[in-house]
């Protein structure tokens, strides 16, 4: 029942993606679009004069034109999360689903209107669809392979750069710490910055994640790949940016940190983060990752 719960979810996700893609399709030829090392790029080349153009304003235009989509988004996570509280797993299970299903669809929308891209937007649809089926979105196999799209799904593109501007300001304090670190987590080809000044000032968090990046806070241990810990943790959330999709990311940071919601470990995007590799924080979690 949970798998058929899901996948009707993702059906009905799915349509309602397709509907409402079309904005985003409007501006996937942005420059911010692409391998991350084009934002990098440009920010090296120009300075942070380039912030502005490369990195803020192509989020802002992202997060306009897909207006409908993240409303869609915002009812879905509600009522996922509402379901969650309420103990109706059924309705987590279609609700989580539609979100998949959407942000799938528009991937595939907004990647099959590039030029040359058509059948690789196909297959990356049928990729993180995949993630419906609970057995394959917990193997750790697929989990790398849908970790590394993430950092070419148009979606995260509402999120990635303002990791990679993160990093880039993070970086070099960790890598003058004695105790920091930069990493390459290789389950989830995520980039893992530990310690650094540049993070002691994050609020009671351990940890938290933009994308295919990880920031943890000085004092705060790492775990090696394939264990539990904060940085499975905090992979857990580069998951479930690709299968979720960017405005899920934003949805949730609200729904954790933004009063009056602020719920903490009991937000709903905290508890899918956490089954990667089985709560390893020991904090409340939905099994999926």
């Amino acid at each position: 029942m949970p798998t058929v719960m899901l996948l009707v979810g993702g059906l009905f996700g799915t349509i309602i993606g397709t509907l409402l893609s079309g904005g985003l399709v409007a501006i996937a030829g942005l420059p911010v679009y692409g391998p991350a090392h084009s934002v990098l790029a440009a920010l090296l080349a120009l300075g942070a004069g380039a912030i502005l153009p490369h990195v803020v304003q192509p989020i802002l235009i992202l997060f306009g034109a897909g207006l409908g989509l993240l409303v869609a988004t915002i009812f879905l996570y509600a009522g996922a999360a509402i379901s969650v509280v309420r103990g109706a797993a059924l309705g987590e299970f279609c609700s989580r689903g539609a979100i998949i299903g959407a942000a799938s669809s528009a991937n595939w929308f907004i990647m099959s209107a590039i030029p040359g891209l058509s059948v690789f937007a196909v297959i990356i649809f049928i990729i993180t669809l995949l993630s419906l089926v609970p057995a394959i979105a917990g193997n750790r196999i697929y989990e790398s392979v849908l970790a590394a799209l993430g950092w070419v799904l148009p979606l995260n593109y509402i999120m990635l750069p303002l990791g990679v501007l993160v990093f880039l300001i993070t970086a070099p304090f960790a890598l003058l710490s004695p105790t920091g670190s930069v990493r390459l987590d290789r389950l989830t080809w995520t980039i893992e910055t530990a310690g650094g000044a540049a993070l002691g000032s994050v609020g009671g968090f351990r940890g938290f994640n933009i994308g295919n990046f990880t920031f943890i806070r000085p004092g705060v241990p790492t775990s090696p790949t394939f264990t539990t810990g904060v940085s499975a943790h905090e992979t857990g959330h580069t998951l479930s940016g690709a299968a979720f999709g960017g405005f899920f990311y934003w949805i949730g940071a609200v729904d954790e940190i933004v009063p009056p919601l602020r719920r903490g470990p009991a937000a709903y995007s905290e508890m899918l983060a956490e089954s990667h590799f089985s709560g390893p924080t020991g904090a409340p979690f939905i099994p999926m990752w």
